[in-house]
């Protein structure tokens, strides 16, 4: 598995996944041209997409859909919720036949590899996160969660990478000039985790097969990557976790991350 993180946070989200032959985008809240452009400068071409994956259906996740859809036909895998949610004109014009519903906790199998889809915990209608495993190696990809409960760990337990929601750091967002709603709105459990609970929550999931783990989502306002691997170092050695042992990186809004191999 080869991944690349094209774009990251609330201004467009981009994720491209390579399994063997098949290529996979994990949802599409950019534009056609701003894809085609990212992979480009990695030495990627788009054609060919084989799957997209969409996590739920906020504009910064799925902006780009209908324009991908249309050009390029792949098939498109997400829960019937954020089928029944998304914006009317980029439903209707969807065509059925491409739209395929996942199933919390069902796991699907395409090409040599597995998708397990599992609940995640946003302002969204049945928004989820997946599990992609090929050959014993899997990826783990959640952003956009308020939490995750102890009762979901084994959905998610020792990946070989994770690519995990670090959104904000509380005292910059308290202290931020955004309306008090939408603080609330952003602390509160379908909201999006904090700098320490991702960190407390990748510590209690790790295992012996983890090796990376891409910080995702990062605030522009209310966040830097410094106090997101600050937040991971403090909360590791508080656990007693050697982070020198992972490769820790932040994904970016506005470039591409390098390709990382699983």
């Amino acid at each position: 598995m080869r991944l690349t993180v094209l774009a990251s946070g609330s201004g467009g989200n981009a994720t491209y996944l390579e399994i063997g032959s098949t290529k996979i985008l994990i949802d599409a809240g950019l534009s056609l041209r701003q894809i085609a452009s990212r992979l480009l400068s990695i030495g990627k071409t788009f054609s060919g997409l084989d799957y997209v994956f969409l996590t739920h259906e906020h504009g910064d996740h799925i902006s780009g859909l209908l324009t991908i859809h249309k050009k390029h036909g792949p098939l498109i895998y997400m829960t019937q919720g954020t089928y029944r949610n998304m914006p009317v004109r980029i439903r209707e014009n969807l065509n059925p036949e491409s739209v395929r519903f996942v199933t919390y906790h069902e796991p699907l199998w395409l090409d040599g590899f597995s998708v397990l889809p599992f609940m995640t915990y946003h302002d969204a209608l049945e928004p989820c996160g997946y599990r992609f495993t090929e050959g014993g190696n899997s990826l783990v990809y959640m952003t956009d969660t308020g939490y995750f409960p102890q009762s979901g760990f084994d959905y998610i337990r020792n990946a070989d990478m994770y690519m995990i929601e670090s959104n904000h750091e509380p005292d910059l967002l308290l202290d931020s000039d955004r309306p008090w709603l939408l603080k609330k709105r952003i602390l509160d459990d379908q909201g999006h985790l904090s700098n320490e609970d991702s960190a407390f929550l990748i510590a209690n999931i790790i295992g012996e097969r983890t090796k990376k783990i891409v910080l995702a989502h990062l605030s522009e306002e209310c966040n830097t990557e410094g106090d997101a691997i600050r937040a991971y170092h403090k909360v590791f050695i508080d656990q007693g976790i050697a982070i020198e042992d992972f490769a820790l990186v932040c994904a970016r809004q506005n470039e591409p991350l390098l390709e990382i191999e699983i």
